[in-house]
């Protein structure tokens, strides 16, 4: 008399490899997307467009000196620049940063009440959608200060 368990046993195996082989086949399998370039309107469109931030150009400093903030300045935006503001950062012994209009031009940064030593300041232009763009070079900030801003320095 023979034992049905050895063919019940190849078939369960057989079973569990097949689902194993659709289950891994399944998850290989590329996941649908609604991506612009592949929608009906948008592939319907005769142009597409990108848009490009421009660069602040280079930072020069415009004033520093002895009981006076450091200034920082830059060229004024050109038309079509796409920029609607910037965004600027103070890394080093001091660490600020702050937003201003695309109308501006410069940005005065006084010391703090109590600091000393150098940071450097970054300019960066705002585009739509928030896509940024740096400036062409950095500045060196420097700051002695106890209670009253004493001195300021600027290097590009």
């Amino acid at each position: 008399m023979s034992s049905p368990r050895p063919r019940s046993r190849s078939w369960f195996v057989a079973a569990g490899l097949a689902l194993a082989g659709c289950v891994a086949v399944g998850l290989i399998a590329p996941v649908e997307t609604d991506a612009a370039w592949v929608d009906a309107e948008v592939a319907a469109s005769t142009s597409l467009s990108a848009v490009t931030v421009t660069s602040p150009g280079a930072v020069r400093c415009v004033q520093s000196g002895l009981l006076v903030p450091a200034v920082v300045g830059w060229n004024t935006a050109p038309v079509g620049g796409n920029i609607t503001g910037y965004r600027w950062t103070l890394v080093g012994s001091s660490n600020r940063s702050g937003t201003l209009p695309a109308t501006a031009t410069s940005v005065s940064l006084a010391p703090s009440l109590v600091e000393l030593g150098s940071s450097v300041f970054t300019l960066y232009a705002v585009g739509p959608g928030g896509w940024e763009r740096a400036a062409t070079n950095t500045a060196q900030i420097g700051f002695l200060s106890v209670a009253l801003g004493l001195t300021s320095s600027c290097a590009t």
